[in-house]
């Protein structure tokens, strides 16, 4: 299929949907029937019963996090029925994701489906924080750390922070926002650091915290969609069973994987090895796999080895070895009785998803430009069309107020001061003279540089000599001009620098918390 590229929206308030919302309802009834169809294997269990699992427990996970949330949910459905799904990192994410949010809603309140925001609590992340315009010192981008990541560690094994952290991050980052004349952002921030003050008491760590705070703060909204956390699926058996498949037939999905991989960076012409996302890679008789194994808080690659007395190995790069059988029900039997957590990586996280817990799954453009190549995966080594999936973005400017300068003007204000440097006899209609003398004498310079330009063209001219005074009639003309040379160059800089200005205020990425909820559901067609 031909489709264009869905590009991020530019203007404020711009949503880009793909496809139209009102198809997505059509979209979700035909990947179920399609799903429906399917008849591979999956970890030694028919799809359609892994799936079933699958569904039923996911809707299990969320429920019991989505207690926790304090606001008022919609209830879910049975397992059987549509079930749509996002899910993103919980960061403190700007508009264009949390629109997605807002959409799972709308889709599930429309079709009756039950709704899941799948929090990827297994992420690793360098900080937790939020930026923004401030004006201490003229216009610059100053940031707020709530959390930093410790090396090798994730969402869901970092600590709630301090009340002392949080109480200074509110504080610095209010003194951040004061600094701009935009009251209504620093009281809607006030507003979600009292909901983060509180949810510390419900967290259990960053990722919890976060998603707590922000699903209390956007409850004006109205939003009744359910919370599930990746850690909790990752220990479910429909899960296990997934791990399993991929672990007994690591070579197989490697070369699907990889092969998947090498033909999206050619047709992109992508020549960095590590994008969209690193191969797998072998060692020794052991096969890499797409999942982490989360140990003491730690993550590490995971690999799997076929052993000869019919057992396999999993082994991290962290030193930690599990011995299982090698059929899938040992493996899912043997992985549940373990202290330690496998998780998927970026596209087993969404295959799984996609594949066996909904019926549509709402993407971010940059996401849904990853997850062709998790189509092609699922083409190649499960043998079946990929569900299709939908993709979304809003952004948001804040309310600033200031004029934005373009690149366009700057290039003007280039181009002006060039042909004043090079060709200032064509200015002199567009200048405004002191004196009757200034404008005699560079309308008299004028005049002589076209004599001089029409005899250098001719056969018999000579050259050195008119090009000689052609310069010097240049030179006499930017003498007269100097002051406008210096008022150009003035405007020229003043522009630069407002275009690092208007940088800073068409910046999207600003996160979600400067905004009322209401101003997002708005943008909803």
């Amino acid at each position: 299929m031909v489709h264009s590229r869905p590009m991020l929206p530019s203007g404020h308030g711009e949503l880009t949907v793909r496809p139209d919302l009102a198809e997505w309802e059509a979209l979700l009834t035909s990947n179920r029937a399609m799903m429906s169809s399917w008849t591979f294997m999956v970890g030694g269990m028919p799809v359609g019963a892994v799936r079933r699992v699958a569904r039923a427990e996911a809707i299990h996970v969320a429920e019991g996090f989505s207690a926790k949330l304090g606001v008022d949910l919609r209830a879910a459905g049975p397992s059987d029925e549509p079930i749509v799904a996002t899910g993103h990192q919980p960061e403190i994410y700007h508009p264009g994701v949390w629109v997605k949010d807002f959409l799972l809603d709308r889709i599930a309140s429309q079709s009756g489906a039950t709704a899941l925001d799948v929090v990827v609590d297994t992420d690793g992340f360098d900080t937790v924080a939020v930026t923004s315009p401030c004006m201490t010192s003229g216009m610059d981008r100053c940031r707020q750390y709530l959390a930093v990541g410790a090396p090798g560690s994730c969402f869901a094994s970092t600590p709630v922070p301090s009340v002392r952290d949080v109480d200074d991050f509110c504080r610095s980052a209010d003194e951040m926002l004061a600094t701009l004349p935009a009251p209504a952002v620093r009281r809607h921030f006030s507003v979600f650091c009292g909901h983060l003050k509180r949810a510390m008491a419900d967290a259990n760590n960053i990722a919890e915290l976060v998603t707590i705070a922000r699903r209390r703060y956007e409850s004006s909204a109205g939003t009744g969609y359910l919370e599930a956390p990746m850690t909790g699926l990752a220990q479910t058996s429909a899960f296990r069973r997934f791990v399993a498949q991929l672990a007994l037939d690591a070579s197989a999905f490697a070369q699907a994987y990889n092969s998947e991989l090498h033909e999206y960076r050619a047709f992109t012409k992508t020549r960095s090895a590590a994008q969209p996302v690193p191969d797998l890679k072998s060692r020794d008789g052991d096969t890499e796999l797409p999942f982490w194994l989360i140990a003491d808080g730690i993550r590490s690659t995971l690999w799997v080895r076929a052993v000869a007395d019919g057992r396999l190995k999993l082994l991290s790069d962290s030193g930690v070895v599990i011995e299982l059988p090698a059929d899938p029900s040992g493996i899912v039997e043997g992985l549940a009785q373990q202290e330690v957590l496998i998780a998927p990586k970026a596209l087993a996280l969404t295959m799984f998803v996609r594949m066996f817990v909904c019926d549509l799954f709402i993407h971010g453009i940059g996401g849904g430009r990853y997850d062709r190549v998790t189509d092609g995966v699922i083409r190649r080594y499960f043998g079946v069309e990929p569900p299709s999936f939908v993709v979304a973005s809003l952004t948001m400017y804040l309310p600033l107020g200031a004029h934005v300068v373009g690149e366009d003007e700057v290039a003007a204000a280039k181009e002006r001061l060039n042909r004043l440097e090079h060709n200032p006899d064509a200015l002199l209609s567009e200048i405004d003279f002191d004196t009757t003398d200034e404008h005699d004498q560079a309308v008299a310079l004028a005049t002589e540089k076209r004599a001089l330009v029409a005899s250098i063209a001719l056969p018999d001219a000579d050259k050195k000599q008119l090009g000689l005074r052609i310069r010097e009639v240049n030179g006499a003309l930017s003498s007269i001009l100097a002051p406008l040379r210096a008022e150009y160059q003035a405007d020229l800089d003043h522009l630069q620098g407002q275009l690092k200005v208007s940088d800073i205020l068409t910046d999207r990425t600003y996160p979600f918390c400067f905004w009322d909820p209401g101003e997002v559901a708005d943008k909803l067609p």
